[in-house]
């Protein structure tokens, strides 16, 4: 490893997303300025560093000095300090200011600066005084510190975004937190979860089976198993297993799997986690999901209330509903309806063309005859906008209608203020976790009525829990289940083919009305048969311009992943020159884009869709419009956006689109699935197009395993409603790595 030090003289290259940089530094001893590649933060000409590395030849651009590591030093007096205080760094300094205070104070000058600074404002510098001499010095001492604190997060790998993201979060303490316990940074701050942090923690010497990583290793697999894979807990053996395997900790030996388990058990004391009867959940779950099953066992023994009228009284005003609209209920709807007005809480399921629309719209009128207060909501914008639409009802989001405090993240709805209404109806509650559950539950008071409507075969919530189907598979708990399927308008056939395919059978024929299959060879193919469907078939068959298509597929990744058809889609769709490319993604005016993450600062939440209506390319700015709300991002916050001209079959729950392209391959294979396909094709109201390669579409509608999910909803309301105890916390067993290795071999 060979070590130059130099004053940088022009920057050829820079990428601002990774910080790789070509540049070139005038070094001493050498005729030309010498060309240095590497990861670098942002720099000035006329600065300073000392690096090392080694020097190779490239084939084109001939002698390079590779840098592997750097640092920044100021040059203590001579043309190269004065280059460095008049190259743009420090406001109001020029060179002639530079010159002359290199001249006053010579090899003293940086110590001047590094200390309080007196001496600049008792001399008199022409050019500096007053304010200028306390900016000067507030200049100098942040450029010091960040320029060495990017300079160590660059040499660590830490490199665009996320640096920048830790200097704002941490400022000068940046280097002894990352140092100290880098694992803090999975907590505080968003972008780097465990895999990042353990990555830091390597390049910063933090040693394998250190407690820091063993403790912050377990976190990681128990937030993976609840965010990620939907459980409320998981078993002690199970999450030991899930933390060893992240970690890649091989549990040959007694004495390590004690060390793991030591980690657990400080966690556990330390509150981190909670077990109950072997059973490991985040405290906040934990108490989310008991919260949820004491609200419903109590309205559960409350039983049936005739307080908004009795049946007969409800009846005949259905009755005479019917006759004014000039149309029928199905019995099964008009029995569901009176079911509502008498339970505390009942659930409404069903498949599309089943009639949720109007046994809700039944309700509203009854509501509204009888002058009942009704307060409607859906999990996502989307859903909640759908909702007023069917019904010309005021509707909410969850989330706003909880009053999310974008400060706390809290909601300030909750037992101390409620949410005032006779009957609260949550529609696309398949969409609800444990989380928001508990959150709406909170806020409701005993004499409110609640109704659940959802599709118990759609995919479950993306959140931990699995609410809405364990709610149904207890048989105290009052529900209608919507079967039949009605006549569509203009004999629209999706209801009927999503039908079959939730039955595990496949159309015949598969080809309809508004159900189209199209089968493909090759990714190339299909690409092709993609761009044939949005420029010309589609137009045709909606008779207009594409407005609200939506293309869905299973995953992110692969080559029709969400990642490579947003690219190809944009260049259909979008030829706007106004445009630069950030975070790697090629941002253009117009773009179709999604939130995707919870921002309460700027209110919007994950899943969110609008359209870039202004760029500032220059400074790499965008401002959205998500159906009226306006939010501006820059910089880091872009990472915040994904294009949504194509999205995953996940984001697209509780939205209604005119017409879906539904992309399914082979390279799906993990994700090829009944429900996940019975999800795509009911986003669709007017017609859904398949796109199906080598036997894709067949092997979902086979596939019908769904992943278990952990939780104790179920338990909980049953032991509660029954007045069963609780399975009480077990005591440890005698040799508890014996038992853990017995897990390991059934598994």
């Amino acid at each position: 490893m060979e070590q130059i030090e130099g004053t940088l003289k022009t920057i050829t290259f820079r990428n601002a997303e990774n910080g790789f940089s070509v540049l070139k530094f005038i070094v001493a001893g050498e005729v030309r300025p010498v060309a240095v590649t590497g990861t670098f933060p942002e720099l000035s000409i006329g600065e300073n560093l000392r690096m090392e590395g080694e020097w190779k030849i490239h084939p084109k651009y001939g002698r390079q000095f590779l840098c592997q590591k750097s640092e920044v030093f100021f040059p203590e007096s001579g043309e190269g300090l004065v280059a460095y205080l008049s190259g743009g760094l420090f406001k109001g300094i020029g060179e002639a200011t530079a010159k002359r205070l290199v001249d006053t104070f010579g090899e003293d000058l940086i110590n001047i600066l590094d200390g309080d600074g007196d001496e600049l404002a008792q001399k008199k510098i022409k050019g500096l005084s007053g304010k200028k001499v306390t900016q000067f010095l507030q200049d100098w001492k942040q450029m010091r510190e960040s320029r060495e604190t990017m300079l160590f997060l660059y040499g660590h790998g830490i490199t665009g975004s996320v640096a920048l993201r830790l200097w704002r979060q941490y400022n000068t303490n940046t280097v002894s937190i990352i140092t100290e316990n880098p694992y803090i940074l999975c907590e505080e701050v968003w972008g780097i979860g465990f895999l990042k942090a353990d990555e830091i923690a390597r390049k910063v010497g933090i040693p394998e089976w250190s407690e820091e990583r063993l403790e912050a290793g377990i976190c990681y697999a128990m937030l993976k198993a609840s965010s990620g894979e939907g459980h409320t807990y998981l078993p002690r053996e199970n999450l030991l297993t899930n933390a060893a395997q992240e970690m890649r900790l091989r549990l040959d030996s007694e004495e390590a799997f004690q060390d793991l388990q030591y980690a657990l058990e400080q966690l556990l004391k330390n509150s981190k986690l909670c077990e109950d009867a072997g059973k490991i959940a985040v405290p906040g779950l934990a108490r989310s999901e008991s919260f949820v099953a004491n609200f419903v066992s109590e309205r559960i023994q409350e039983g049936e209330t005739s307080e908004f009228g009795d049946s007969k009284e409800l009846e005949a005003f259905l009755s005479a509903f019917e006759t004014e609209q000039g149309f029928t209920y199905d019995p099964v709807q008009k029995a569901g309806i009176v079911q509502a007005f008498q339970s505390k809480i009942f659930i409404i399921t069903g498949g599309p063309g089943t009639g949720k629309t109007t046994l809700l719209k039944g309700i509203l009128a009854l509501a509204e005859a009888e002058e009942i207060d009704v307060t409607l909501a859906a999990p996502t914008g989307r859903a909640a906008r759908r909702m007023q639409e069917v019904t010309g009802h005021n509707a909410r989001t969850l989330h706003r209608l909880l009053e999310i405090n974008p400060e706390t993240r809290r909601f300030s709805r909750d037992e101390n203020f409620p949410i005032e209404t006779g009957i609260m109806i949550v529609d696309e509650f398949s969409m609800v976790d444990t989380w928001l559950c508990a959150g709406l539950m909170r806020a409701l008071p005993k004499r409110t009525h609640l109704v659940l409507i959802g599709d118990k075969d759609q995919l479950p919530s993306i959140g931990p829990g699995n609410v809405l189907r364990d709610l149904l598979s207890i048989p105290e708990i009052p529900c209608i289940r919507l079967e039949r399927i009605f006549r569509q308008a203009g004999g629209n056939d999706i209801a009927e083919k999503a039908t079959l395919i939730n039955q595990g059978r496949k159309p015949s024929p598969v080809e309809g009305n508004n159900f189209h299959y199209l089968p493909f060879e090759s990714p190339e193919e299909a690409l092709g048969i993609l761009a044939e469907l949005i420029t010309a078939r589609i137009p045709q068959t909606l008779k207009g311009p594409v407005k609200d298509l939506q293309v869905l597929v299973p995953m992110h990744k692969g080559p029709l992943g969400t990642v490579e058809q947003n690219a190809f889609l944009q260049k259909l769709l979008n030829d706007s020159t106004k445009e630069f490319k950030s975070q790697g993604i090629n941002w253009k005016f117009g773009d179709r884009v999604m939130q995707l993450r919870n921002n309460y600062e700027k209110n919007v939440f994950n899943g969110d869709i609008g359209k870039i209506i202004a760029l500032v390319k220059n400074d790499q700015k965008i401002t959205v419009d998500f159906e009226g709300h306006l939010v501006g991002y820059e910089g880091d916050e872009l990472d915040e956006l994904s294009l949504a001209y194509a999205c995953t079959i996940h984001k697209s729950q509780g939205s209604e689109y005119p017409a879906v392209i539904l992309v399914l391959d082979s390279s799906h294979f993990r994700m090829l699935q009944r429900n996940l396909l019975y999800t795509g094709i009911t986003r669709a109201k007017g017609h859904v197009w398949i796109l199906s390669g080598n036997g894709a579409f067949d092997e979902a509608i086979r596939n019908n395993r769904m992943q278990l999910r952990y939780t104790r909803l179920k338990e909980f309301i049953c032991a509660k409603t029954k007045g069963e105890p609780v399975e009480e916390t077990l005591p440890p067993e005698k040799n508890p790595y014996d038992k853990f290795m017995q897990f390991l071999n059934e598994s």
